[in-house]
């Protein structure tokens, strides 16, 4: 029997949309979180990966092993 190949998804996406409702920053209130622990009731649009685009000097060429 032939094995089918497994097909991977296309490239991930980088960017994530995290979407906080009325409802999850009032109930972080009621845990006693303050403003600046968390983030306003919205849409955010993240991207993922950015730091080693930015930073490609802190690259690790080897990985050690401990």
């Amino acid at each position: 029997m032939k094995r089918d190949k497994v097909k991977k998804p296309e490239t991930e996406s980088d960017e994530i949309i995290l979407e906080v409702t009325q409802k999850d920053y009032e109930e972080g209130l009621k845990r006693g979180w303050t403003d600046d622990d968390m983030l306003k009731p919205g849409r955010y649009k993240l991207r993922r990966g950015g730091f080693l685009k930015r930073h490609p000097e802190l690259k690790i060429e080897e990985k050690k092993s401990a």
